[in-house]
C-alpha cells in the first residue's frame, strides 16, 4: 500500500500548478478488500465526510474525493461551502469532451454494474458502452507496485480489458479505480489498442484548480436549491465530534 500511495502523491505533485498546495489525505483505516461493493464503500463515508470537515476547517479551497466510486460525493456537496469533486463524476464528464462513446475499466467484476448505476446517475448512459472490469482485486494491484509478476499479470489483464471495450465501439477510455488509474499511468499502457486512455490523477488535479480558482472569483459550485440544498448546520457539526459519540 504504501508504495501505491507514495506514487500517488508524486503524481499528484507533479501534476499540480506552481503555487498550489494539494495535499493527499488518507482515511485513519482505509478499506483494501470489497472495495468494488457499495456495502463495503458506505462504511467509509462517515470517514470521508469527517475528513472532507477537517481538511475544509484548517482552510482547504477545494477537495476531491480519488475513489472511483465517488463516495460521499452528494452527501459533501449538501455539507460544506466549497466545491467538492469525485473522481468518476469529472473524469467522465471531461472524457466526453475527448469522445463521443466513453468506455469504463473497473479492477473487480463487482465495479461493472455500479459505474452503469454512476452513469444513470449523473445522466450520461447513453453515451456509456458496457463497463468491462480487468478482473484484479484492488489488493492485487496495489501489490503489483511492488511485484513485476503481478504487474505484468495486470497489464496483460488490460490489455484484453480494452480490446473489449474497443470492440464495444468506446473511443475513449477511463479507468474507474484510483490504484489501477496510476499503476497503470505510472508502470506503461496497452499496446494492443489505440483508444486513448486518460489519466485521472492528472486531470482530476487540474480541474480541482479550476473550481477552486471559479470558486475565488465568486462562481456557485453548488446550488442551495433542490438536491444540494445544505444541510442544516447540526449535521455538519456532528461531524466534528469524534467518531465514537
Amino acid at each position: 500500500m504504501e508504495a501505491y500511495q507514495s506514487t500517488l502523491s508524486e503524481l499528484v505533485a507533479a501534476t499540480a500548478s506552481p503555487g498550489s498546495e494539494i495535499s493527499v489525505l488518507r482515511l485513519p483505516s482505509a478499506r483494501v478488500a470489497g472495495k468494488g461493493f457499495a456495502s463495503a464503500q458506505a462504511l467509509e463515508v462517515p470517514a470521508i465526510l469527517r475528513s472532507i470537515a477537517a481538511a475544509v476547517d484548517s482552510g482547504t479551497e477545494a477537495v476531491a474525493i480519488g475513489n472511483g466510486f465517488d463516495p460521499g460525493l452528494w452527501e459533501a456537496r449538501e455539507l460544506f461551502d466549497v466545491p467538492v469533486l469525485g473522481l468518476f463524476e469529472t473524469v467522465a464528464l471531461y472524457s466526453l469532451r475527448v469522445g463521443w462513446r466513453l468506455g469504463v475499466l473497473t479492477s473487480g467484476k463487482s465495479g461493472a454494474s455500479r459505474i452503469e448505476e454512476m452513469a444513470a446517475r449523473y445522466g450520461i448512459s447513453s453515451r456509456l458502452v458496457s463497463p468491462v472490469a480487468v478482473g484484479v482485486t484492488v489488493p492485487t494491484v496495489v501489490e503489483a507496485f511492488t511485484n513485476a509478476e503481478v504487474a505484468a499479470q495486470v497489464l496483460a489483464a488490460t490489455d484484453v480489458a480494452l480490446t473489449e471495450l474497443a470492440s464495444r465501439g468506446a473511443d475513449v477510455v477511463m479507468v474507474a479505480s484510483g490504484a489501477l488509474d496510476v499503476f497503470l499511468h505510472t508502470h506503461g499502457m496497452s499496446t494492443l489498442t489505440k483508444l486513448p486512455v486518460l489519466p485521472a490523477v492528472p486531470i482530476l488535479v487540474r480541474e480541482l484548480e479550476a473550481v477552486a480558482g471559479l470558486a475565488r472569483l465568486g462562481v456557485t459550485h453548488a446550488s442551495r436549491t433542490g438536491r444540494f440544498a445544505q444541510a442544516p448546520q447540526a449535521v455538519l457539526e456532528s461531524l466534528r465530534q469524534p467518531a465514537d459519540t
